[in-house]
């Protein structure tokens, strides 16, 4: 026959089990309280090696950038070289028939006086030194106020440095040969400007350069046509009326 457990042995055993739980809980609450500190100190590597990441990016950044500047002058100055071997070869070239060439070689005199002209209006003093615009591209090397009068003067007609050395190229290398056309003789040839220059001128400064000057010479014809209507209608207005 099974005995029946007495009072003594119940509170033992549940005294046994309540110490079980309170065990399993402490157990449970330390395991718990390591995945928390171990999670934590894996946070604070982790963020500590963001950091460091972080500086070795804002480091590398800064060495890229340094590398950049040092190479930059290497780059313009090949890129300045390739675009006067295209600018000469494009001359060499000479896909321009006769009259386009002396189209374009009209337009570009008309810009070279005016520039020389130009200067001489800013530096009257000059005059009997700069008669002709080779004078002043060499003096400027040295005459600091007069480079910086050809500087000022360059934007007045949309140009910069690399434009006037490329018209100067144009023009030392058709000066010989090329016949000047007067403005009314050019536009009698009726040229499609752009089509030329998009067949005959694989240079971009040169072509950049003669078309800009074909269209200041035409803004300059239209505004002085109609200043001229201007004037001769009010010259018009004034005239007294017969009696």
């Amino acid at each position: 026959m099974n005995r029946r457990p007495g009072k003594s042995e119940r509170r033992r055993v549940n005294a046994e089990e309540q110490t079980g739980k309170a065990e399993r809980r402490e157990l449970k609450a330390s395991s718990q309280k390591v995945s928390t500190e171990l999670l934590r100190h894996r946070i604070v590597r982790l963020e500590k090696r963001i950091e460091e990441l972080k500086a070795e990016y804002q480091k590398l950044d800064q060495d890229a950038k340094e590398l950049i500047q040092s190479f930059e002058p290497d780059c313009e100055s090949i890129a300045k070289e390739a675009d006067e071997d295209e600018l000469w070869s494009s001359l060499l070239e000479d896909r321009l028939t006769h009259v386009e060439v002396n189209i374009f070689f009209s337009y570009v005199v008309d810009i070279l006086q005016s520039l020389h002209l130009r200067v001489l209006e800013k530096q009257p003093g000059l005059a009997s030194f700069l008669p002709t615009l080779s004078s002043i591209l060499r003096r400027k090397i040295w005459d600091m106020d007069l480079e910086a009068t050809w500087t000022s003067v360059l934007p007045e007609f949309g140009l910069n440095e690399s434009d006037t050395k490329a018209l100067c190229a144009f023009f030392v290398t058709h000066c010989k040969d090329a016949e000047y056309y007067p403005l009314m003789e050019r536009r009698r040839h009726n040229l499609n400007i752009k089509e030329v220059l998009d067949r005959a001128v694989p240079s971009r400064i040169l072509h950049h350069c003669l078309f800009h000057l074909v269209q200041l010479a035409e803004k300059e014809s239209s505004m002085m046509t109609t200043e001229q209507h201007q004037v001769n209608n009010a010259s018009t207005r004034r005239r007294p009326r017969p009696k």
